[in-house]
C-alpha cells in the first residue's frame, strides 16, 4: 500500500510504502502545534482511499468526519473481567490490576486490595481462577467495588478509603456495569472514530481506551493470520497509553501477523523507549523545541538537533523508513488541500466523461441517421423500379388497346375508353384479358360475354343440358389465352378475331342443325 504523506524538497510527491518496510507501524512526533493531528488526518484519508479501514482512538473528537462509523462508547459496555480466548482468570485478574494501577498510579497495598477484590469477584462466580476460558457468566466492575469494600477493617480502612476515591469513576460509569457488547467485526469492515471526549476525567478515557484496546487485541489474535493490511489503529496522544506491558506495547509487538498496522503520535519522543522507536516502520517527527527531545529523535533518525528545531514551519518534518539510512525532508499535504485537488480532478473527470457521454450521443445519432437515409436510398430505389415496371406495363397496354381500337369503329367510345384507362385491377392471366394493365372498354365487353357463357354454362349443366357444351366452347374460344395460343406473337390479331367469329358461328350452327 502506498500511502501519500507530501513532498520533499524538489516538490515531488513522497509516500509510505508499507510493503517495503519491516512492518506497517508509523510513530508522529512533535511539539503542539507542530501539524501532529492534521498529519494524521491526511494520512487517515489516504488508508480510506486505499479500501483499508481505520480505528481511531479519539480523545478531542476530531476525527469524526473521516469516519463511516463514530463509537460513542456510553452507549456500549465493556466488561474488562470476561475472559477472551482461552486466557485464565489468574492472568486477567494482574493485567486489570495493572491497567489501574499504572493509569490512576496505585500504591502497593492499594493494587493488592484491588487485585484481591477483582480475584473474590471470580470466585463468587464459582469460576476457577486456573482453568481456561471462556465461561458461561462473569462479573463486573460492581462485584470488584463491593468486594473492596468487605476488606475494610480498622488496619486498611485509609487504604481502602484511598483506593476508591482514586477509582470510583470506574465504579459509577454505566460503560462497566454489563457485558461486552461492542461488535468488533464491524471495526474490521469500516473506518470507525471511538470517542472519548464525553468521559469525566483524562485518567477514566485512558482507562476505558486502555480496556478497549485489550478486548479489541484479543479480538485480532482470535482471527486468521494474514500478510495483506486488514486495519490501522491510529491513536493520538498515545504517551497516554504507552507503558510496559500495556495493550497498545503488546499490540505493537504481535500486531503485524494479523494484518494490523499501528500509527501513534505524540508530542515528546521520551514517550516511546528506545525499543519501540527502533521496532517501527517509519518515524516521522516535526519541531521538538527541547534540546534533550531533538538529541533523542536526533539519535534515531541520524540527524544533526538543530535541524529538528529549526522546523519551526508546521507540516515540514522529517521521515525515517526502516529501508533507509537517511532521512527525507516533505512538506505533509494538508487535508484540505487534498480535498481541493480531488474535487477538482474528480470535476475534470465529470467534465470529460460528459464529453465522452456527448461523443457517443453524437455518434449513435450518426449510426441512426445512416440508417434511415440506407433505409429511404432503398425505398427510393424499390418506387423507382415500380415506376420503370409501371411505365413498361402501360407501354405494352397501348399496344394492346391499339390493337383493340383497329376492329372497334365506334369513334364515339374513345373518351370513355380514355377514363377507364388508369383503372387497375388483377384478374387470373388469360382469363378475361391478355395482361395486367388498364381496361378499356373492348375489355369490359369482352369480360361481360365471358362471363355470361360461363354463367349459363353452368346454368344448363346444373339441368343437365347439352346447351352447357354450347357455352362453355363460346367463353373458352373469347378468352384471350385462346388468342395467345392462336397467335403467340400476336402479329395477325385481325386473323385470329375473325377465326374466332367463324369458329364461334359454326358451334352455334351445328347446336341449332343437331339439337
Amino acid at each position: 500500500m502506498k500511502i501519500l504523506l507530501g513532498k520533499n524538497v524538489i516538490d515531488k510527491p513522497f509516500c509510505w510504502n508499507t510493503e517495503k518496510e519491516k512492518n506497517s507501524h508509523m510513530v508522529v512526533l512533535g511539539t503542539s502545534g507542530s501539524g501532529k493531528t492534521e498529519t494524521l488526518k491526511s494520512i487517515i484519508h489516504e488508508i480510506n482511499l486505499n479500501k483499508v479501514p481505520s480505528m481511531i482512538i479519539d480523545f478531542h473528537n476530531e476525527f469524526a468526519d473521516l469516519a463511516k462509523n463514530v463509537l460513542n462508547l456510553r452507549e456500549v459496555s465493556i466488561n474488562p473481567l470476561e475472559i477472551n480466548g482461552e486466557s485464565r482468570p489468574e492472568n486477567v485478574v494482574y493485567e486489570i490490576s495493572d491497567i489501574i494501577k499504572k493509569i490512576f498510579q496505585l500504591g502497593e497495598i492499594q493494587e493488592a486490595i484491588l487485585r484481591h477484590a477483582i480475584r473474590q469477584s471470580y470466585l463468587d462466580y464459582g469460576i476457577d481462577l486456573k482453568k481456561k476460558g471462556p465461561f458461561s457468566d462473569y462479573p463486573n466492575f460492581s462485584d470488584v467495588e463491593a468486594n473492596i469494600y468487605r476488606q475494610e477493617d480498622t488496619k486498611n480502612k485509609t487504604s481502602i478509603g484511598s483506593l476508591i476515591s482514586r477509582i470510583e469513576p470506574l465504579f459509577e460509569l454505566d460503560v462497566f456495569k454489563s457485558k461486552t457488547n461492542i461488535s468488533f467485526k464491524d471495526i474490521l469492515e469500516e473506518t470507525t472514530v471511538v470517542e472519548l471526549m464525553d468521559f469525566p476525567t483524562e485518567t477514566v478515557k485512558s482507562t476505558i481506551a486502555e480496556f478497549f484496546l485489550s478486548k479489541l487485541s484479543y479480538y485480532l489474535y482470535s482471527l486468521e493470520k494474514v500478510k495483506k493490511l486488514r486495519l490501522f489503529c491510529v491513536i493520538d496522544e498515545a504517551h497516554r497509553l504507552m507503558y510496559d506491558n500495556s495493550p497498545l506495547n503488546r499490540l505493537l509487538r504481535e500486531s503485524r501477523k494479523y494484518g494490523i498496522g499501528v500509527i501513534l503520535a505524540s508530542q515528546r519522543p521520551s514517550d516511546f523507549n528506545e525499543t519501540v522507536l527502533a521496532n517501527v516502520g517509519g518515524i516521522l517527527t516535526f519541531q521538538c523545541s527541547l534540546d534533550k527531545d531533538a538529541k533523542f529523535i536526533g539519535r534515531q533518525l541520524n540527524i544533526e538537533p538543530r535541524k529538528i528545531k529549526n522546523l519551526i514551519e508546521p507540516g515540514l518534518g522529517y521521515v525515517k523508513f526502516s529501508r533507509n539510512e537517511r532521512p527525507e525532508k516533505i512538506k505533509i499535504i494538508l487535508l484540505k488541500d487534498r480535498r481541493k485537488d480531488e474535487d477538482a480532478e474528480k470535476k475534470l473527470k465529470e467534465k470529460d466523461s460528459d464529453k465522452k457521454e456527448d461523443s457517443l450521443k453524437k455518434e449513435k445519432i450518426k449510426e441512426e441517421l445512416k440508417k434511415i437515409k440506407e433505409k429511404v436510398d432503398g425505398s427510393k430505389k424499390e418506387v423507382d423500379e415500380e415506376e420503370e415496371y409501371d411505365d413498361e406495363v402501360e407501354e405494352e397496354s397501348d399496344e394492346e388497346d391499339d390493337e383493340d381500337s383497329e376492329d372497334d369503329n365506334d369513334s364515339e367510345e374513345e373518351p370513355k375508353e380514355k377514363k377507364l384507362r388508369n383503372f387497375k385491377i388483377n384478374i387470373p392471366k388469360g382469363m378475361f384479358f391478355y395482361r395486367k394493365g388498364p381496361i378499356g372498354l373492348q375489355g369490359i365487353i369482352r369480360i361481360f360475354f365471358i362471363s355470361m357463357f360461363i354463367v349459363f354454362g353452368f346454368w344448363s349443366l346444373y339441368f343437365l343440358s347439352i346447351y352447357s357444351i354450347l357455352f362453355f366452347a363460346l367463353a373458352i374460344i373469347w378468352m384471350p389465352y385462346t388468342s395467345e395460343l392462336l397467335d403467340p406473337e400476336k402479329k395477325s390479331a385481325k386473323v385470329v378475331h375473325i377465326l374466332k367469329g367463324l369458329l364461334s358461328l359454326i358451334i352455334i350452327i351445328s347446336f341449332m342443325y343437331f339439337f
